[in-house]
């Protein structure tokens, strides 16, 4: 009970904003069903995996939901790519402040850094902002891989519109792209990013952010400090700032 109330009364941060989250559900949901129906056409031997058609109701099925989720995909994918010209316009186009995805110098210091800290060589992790190495590496997989999967998925899609326009390798060059790509995509995503948002011991069974977007002041000091460090100081300035337009309107409280 104890617990409970201490979680109730923990003070929290806004680490995704509902619209960051949209988009975040449209590429889980659509990674999910195309991962699913997509490795049994990769892997056409392997029995267990004709489970998942006989499951759904066949192949043709299957296809019409491989090939649903990857419009969402595709949809998912060009409004966050708006959302980057959004920020970058918003933010004057200053890149790092608008996209701050975008790895530093800082980040191959932390990643060195931490190899020291795992190999017993350093006594304590770096100081991570915003978004650490682990998380840009983990976007960049999928924003690399993404317009890869999506063009490859369009031409083997519409194979005679594409065949009628493109070299005659471009069919198997796409089929190839495609498969692979769609392997390492599922890698990365079990054994990189579901350890660290999820099977970490310190997130265990799960990181709940990707539903409420809150991270508690507890896991922001542990895990992004020069983040709190710079949203305490915006909220004292801000403070500040409110005090003093305060006194401008109410002059006779300075008086008191």
């Amino acid at each position: 009970m104890k617990e409970n109330k201490q979680k109730e009364n923990q003070e929290y941060f806004v680490r995704l904003n509902l619209f960051q989250r949209i988009q975040h559900w449209m590429l889980l949901g659509s990674f999910i069903l195309l991962a699913v129906t997509g490795l049994p056409m990769r892997f056409p031997d392997v029995r267990w995996l004709g489970f998942v058609y006989r499951l759904v109701g066949g192949l043709e099925v299957a296809r019409t939901i491989h090939r649903i989720a990857a419009v969402i995909m595709i949809v998912g994918g060009l409004i966050h790519l708006g959302y980057i010209l959004y920020l970058l316009k918003k933010n004057n186009f200053k890149i790092l402040k608008a996209w701050p995805m975008i790895p530093t110098w800082k980040d191959a210091v932390d990643w060195w850094k931490t190899s020291l800290y795992y190999f017993g060589l350093r006594d304590s992790l770096p100081q991570y902002d915003r978004f650490n190495f682990r998380e840009k590496f983990d976007y960049f997989a999928v924003f690399w891989g993404l317009p890869v999967m999506m063009l490859s998925g369009l031409v083997l899609w519409f194979p005679v519109f594409f065949g009628n326009h493109l070299p005659n390798l471009a069919i198997d060059i796409a089929y190839i792209a495609h498969s692979d790509e769609a392997i390492l995509a599922i890698s990365a995503i079990v054994l990189w990013h579901f350890y660290n948002v999820h099977y970490d011991p310190d997130k265990f069974p799960m990181s709940w952010i990707w539903w409420h977007g809150k991270i508690s002041k507890e896991e922001i000091k542990k895990e992004h400090p020069l983040e709190y460090q710079r949203l305490i100081l915006s909220d004292i300035a801000d403070n500040s700032i409110s005090n003093k337009q305060s006194l401008e309107i109410n002059p006779k409280q300075n008086k008191r």
